[in-house]
């Protein structure tokens, strides 16, 4: 963990910066005059910025190593951190939130394989969850920022940005190696770990839609602009409470089987706001959000956990790149239907396009986890004996065979 420390330091700044800038921009948008639909269309732009930034990542951390890559993508969101202001309309909202998209793909990217990387099978899902705690922290923090009015935000999503640079620069940390392989193959880590690449793009379509649009859907049941604003802290305050022990449990559980009890959680809840009654007192509405985050945001370090398990260590960078692909081509989805069911049905169509989401997801995950355990083993070629190369799962294929997917995943 100690080895760590450093670019886990650089995540929190840069997260306490995307929580502010993610409760900042619908509320910025909603004063200008944008409709639910048109917040939803800059939502799905960050997806698409968030996907392209995603390709291009793991050539950049080959090229750059994991240092320089980190600090150049953060001057770049610096640099559109001060364009933010003279966004004017809705053209240039879906422009420079798309290029954001592009700037923080490619952060993610550097720091989850980063952390990937330099965890091992046997405390990955602690080692996820200790990040993913501390950042939610962060993201909670971000919206406490926000000041009625002016340009401040923006100048401390300015400053954020560049302090998370200090820690990878000055502290000298050990990088794990530069990654083997810059290619994606979606269709290969399929077969590998469907659970994880299904997982990744169930909660960017519901997650996505949801953190897009909840400051709206506080206004819209009559909370003030600070209480809407706060309920992007309730739910990372939830996650916070539960990422740790459910990290425990994926340890020493199959994964897949925690995957889909936590999915199946979050449709539940997602039923019951969707029936939350109309006037109930913020207090309640900041408790259901709460609630709900405990499930729903702590399912991408799980997916995350599940994918490392069981690709070579050389892979993990393009991996999670293309896990974070995958999540952002649900949150280009989801934003708009969510938006508008919520602008047809009110409120309460966010959370039912959220329980459907969640309720998909963890029937797949029980549906293919059973075909698999009464399937027959398939054909695959022979293995040679075991070699202590670092490859995380069990028995390794000889390099000069093909390598067959790996079975149970």
């Amino acid at each position: 963990m100690p080895p760590l420390l450093p670019v886990m330091s650089a995540a929190v700044l840069l997260q306490a910066g995307n929580g502010l800038l993610q409760a900042l921009l619908p509320l910025r948008m909603q004063a200008q005059g944008l409709s639910a639909a048109d917040i939803g269309m800059v939502a799905s732009a960050y997806g698409v910025g968030f996907a392209a930034g995603c390709l291009a990542a793991p050539r950049v951390v080959r090229r750059l190593g994991f240092v320089r890559a980190y600090a150049g993508l953060a001057a770049l969101m610096a640099i559109l951190a001060l364009a933010l202001p003279m966004a004017g309309g809705e053209a240039g909202w879906i422009l420079l939130r798309g290029l954001t998209g592009v700037g923080f793909a490619g952060l993610f990217t550097v720091v989850e394989g980063w952390i990937g990387s330099g965890s091992q099978d046997g405390n990955r899902g602690r080692v996820l969850a200790v990040y993913m705690v501390t950042t939610k922290l962060a993201l909670m923090s971000g919206p406490l920022l926000i000041e009625p009015g002016g340009d401040q935000p923006f100048r401390a999503l300015i400053l954020l940005v560049l302090l998370s640079i200090l820690p990878v620069a000055v502290a000298r940390p050990v990088t794990p190696a530069l990654p083997t392989a810059v290619t994606l193959d979606l269709r290969g880590l399929f077969r590998l770990a469907p659970s994880a690449l299904v997982g990744c793009f169930a909660v960017g379509v519901v997650t996505g839609t949801v953190l897009a649009l909840a400051p709206l859907y506080g206004l819209r049941v009559g909370m003030s602009e600070s209480a809407a604003a706060a309920l992007l802290v309730a739910l990372q305050g939830g996650s916070l409470l539960a990422q740790w022990p459910l990290g425990w449990l994926s340890d020493r559980r199959d994964r897949r089987v925690v995957i889909a009890a936590v999915a199946g959680n979050g449709a539940v809840l997602s039923v019951g706001l969707a029936l939350l009654p109309a006037g109930y007192p913020a207090w309640a509405v900041l408790t259901g959000f709460a609630l709900w985050g405990s499930q729903a945001l702590c399912l991408y370090a799980l997916c995350v956990a599940h994918a490392c398990d069981v690709v070579p260590p050389g892979r993990i960078v393009p991996t999670v790149s293309g896990l974070l692909i995958v999540w952002a081509a649900g949150a280009m989805a989801g934003p708009v239907p969510g938006a508008l069911l919520m602008d047809r049905f009110g409120p309460p169509g966010l959370f039912a396009f959220a329980a459907i989401g969640f309720a998909a997801l963890a029937g797949f995950v029980l549906i293919r986890r059973a075909v698999r355990t009464r399937s027959p083993e398939p054909d695959r070629l022979p293995f040679r004996p075991l070699r202590p190369d670092g490859l995380t799962g069990a028995a390794i294929p000889d390099p000069r065979t093909a390598p067959t997917p790996d079975e149970g995943h």
